[in-house]
């Protein structure tokens, strides 16, 4: 018996898919014509998915007309990004330190930290920043075990002072680009600084040299130390005598005389911060002839800036150092004299501080760098206006900085307002429980 015919060579596209006899009338056969059925003679076949025509094996799949691809970037490129785009964001002057191309080249160790550094923030900022994640961890990774190594290794000066440059990138990496909320990731590489800091005998040179990344790196990790040492009731390694040191270089609030008033401010904020060591872990109270001394020295400070003529400038510099003075003083009530949060005092300085925060005086650039004053303060605030001043300062810093760290902020400002405004405990506790939640995440300033 001969084989049924199912097909005549030349038949309409749609007489082939239903395998029937097409009579081969031209333009339409009647077949598809009765059943309304486009006819097609085509000798290829083309289907039209999201405006791509596709035959084979592909026709009739959806296939995206452009997939945006994803740029490998090398060592270079990070370090442009770096230096072009995350080194301003912690300097206040309006040089950024050149990076020295052929160091890093020269320490596998400290150029791996610059790209996890630049990696990270860049996939932050990136609208890919699923697709690029899987790259800016195994770069963390990569510089952790880099780290490590060269740690268990013999150390000289050279290699103490990239071990610590590195160790700072690692503090800024986990400590304000991505806090790690899960680890205390951020503290365990600031015990690792001081510990380097000890064994190397090569920090005052630093002071003295030309490369300026160094100092500008001595810096961030000296007030990371000290905002951190606050927050936890540590010792800050560097005390209140070496701030004056930083005068006359270039560190990340830059070129000021040794007796300014933010060197001075910090000082005593260092002399604060060894004060609530001693509470937290021996005293359990301050003297009270040392208290009155620094509130009397912060007070001066006040009436100095007040007296003297500025220019628009120094009003900017004078409110900048003023929101750290102000939390200087929020410390000195709760941390060191047991205050509550409602205290007329706390408020009071509370209130001073948050008239510089929402006033005109601070540049922009001045405002990106009153981080940890906007926590500590911040979370202080009982008045609904002085919260909403709050979350605009930290929504325009967010906008430049780009670091998670301020959605840390953000997170832990809001769940303390709402226990603030719900529980008489939460107002009664003391500074190191006020703090707890944040204070080994990041590190801010």
């Amino acid at each position: 018996m001969p084989p049924r015919i199912r097909t005549v060579e030349g038949s309409c596209w749609g007489c082939k898919e239903r395998r029937v006899i097409c009579d081969l009338t031209s333009p339409a056969c009647d077949k598809c014509t009765k059943i309304g059925r486009p006819c097609d003679y085509g000798k290829v076949r083309l289907r039209w998915t999201d405006c791509v025509a596709s035959r084979g094996r592909l026709a009739g799949k959806k296939i995206p007309l452009y997939q945006a691809p994803i740029l490998q970037k090398n060592a270079d490129h990070h370090i442009l990004y770096f230096e072009n785009e995350l080194l301003p964001r912690f300097n206040l002057s309006n040089t950024v330190p050149r990076v020295d191309l052929k160091l890093l080249s020269a320490d596998p160790v400290l150029l791996q930290s610059v790209v996890a550094v630049a990696n990270a923030h860049a996939t932050y900022r990136s609208a890919n920043e699923k697709a690029l994640s899987l790259s800016k961890i195994q770069d963390r990774n990569n510089a952790l075990r880099m780290f490590r190594k060269q740690l268990m290794g013999i150390q000289t000066d050279e290699s103490n002072n990239a071990l610590f440059t590195a160790n700072v990138l690692l503090c800024i990496l986990d400590g304000i680009i991505e806090p790690i909320t899960e680890s205390s990731a951020t503290h365990h590489h600031l015990m690792g600084g001081k510990a380097i800091l000890k064994q190397w005998k090569g920090v005052r040179h630093v002071f003295q040299t030309k490369y300026e990344l160094p100092i500008l790196m001595l810096s961030i990790f000296a007030t990371m130390d000290l905002t951190h040492a606050m927050l936890i009731g540590d010792d800050p390694y560097f005390d209140a005598s070496s701030w004056p040191d930083f005068g006359d270089c270039k560190p990340w609030w830059g070129t000021v005389k040794p007796d300014d008033d933010f060197l001075e401010t910090m000082a005593i904020l260092s002399q604060l911060s060894t004060l609530g060591h001693e509470v937290r872990h021996f005293r359990g109270t301050a003297p009270i002839g040392i208290l009155l001394s620094i509130q009397n020295a912060l007070e001066q400070q006040a009436t100095r800036q007040e007296e003297v003529g500025q220019t628009k400038d120094q009003k900017a510099w004078a409110a900048f150092c003023a929101t750290y003075r102000l939390t200087a003083s929020v410390y000195l009530y709760r941390a060191l004299s047991a205050l509550d949060v409602g205290h007329p005092l706390v408020q009071q300085a509370v209130s001073d501080c948050m008239e510089v925060i929402g006033g005109h005086d601070l540049t922009d650039k001045l405002h990106h760098c009153i981080l940890f004053p906007v926590l500590i303060v911040g979370s202080h605030c009982l008045d609904s206006a002085q919260r909403f001043a709050i979350r605009k300062s930290i929504a325009k810093t967010a906008s430049y900085l780009s670091f998670e760290a301020l959605r840390s902020l953000e997170s832990f400002l809001e769940k303390r307002w709402d226990e603030l405004d719900t529980s008489v405990v939460c107002k009664q506790a003391n500074w190191w429980m006020y703090f707890d939640e944040i204070a080994n995440v990041t590190c801010l300033f």
